[in-house]
Formats: C-alpha cells, sequence, structure tokens
C-alpha cells in the first residue's frame, strides 16, 4: 500500500490520529475505519443514483425536486445510527 501525502493532512491534525501509512484512524479497531469508508463510499453512490433518478423524472415533466430537503434527509437516515437519534 502506497502512503498518504503529509500535504494532504490538515495542519493542526493531531498525528497521533495516523497510522504507519498515513492514514486517519477514528476507531481502536482499524477494520472498523474501513468498514464505515465502505459504508460512506455506499452511501455515496447511492445519492448519485438518486440524483440520476431526480433528473429523469424532471425530464419527463415532475416537478423539479427540492434537492436540498432530500439530501438533508438522506443525510440524516445514513447518520442516524451514530447520533443516536
Amino acid at each position: 500500500m502506497e502512503a498518504v501525502k503529509d500535504d494532504l493532512r490538515p495542519e493542526d491534525a493531531p498525528t497521533e490520529i495516523y497510522d504507519g501509512l498515513g492514514r486517519a484512524r477514528f476507531f481502536a479497531d482499524p477494520g472498523m475505519d474501513r468498514f464505515v469508508a465502505v459504508v460512506m463510499n455506499l452511501a455515496q453512490e447511492v445519492w448519485v443514483q438518486e440524483e440520476r433518478l431526480l433528473a429523469l423524472e424532471e425530464d419527463k415533466g415532475a416537478a423539479p425536486a427540492d434537492r436540498e430537503a432530500k439530501l438533508k434527509a438522506f443525510i440524516d437516515r445514513v447518520f442516524e445510527p451514530v447520533r443516536g437519534a
């Protein structure tokens, strides 16, 4: 694996949150960090598909959707378990 460049780190980031390869670690188990990254990548892909569907619906004559409201609702659903709501 390739090390992460130091210039990608925020200047004020604490060095202890980075592993030997320069990747940020947020959980004691590195597997959990990778799992969260997978879930976030999947959420991004789901949102891209939602955006495409909204665009297709608008092309077919549907009223323009409130994308910001839909995005907020999507983010709220994705992070609900983390927020403890």
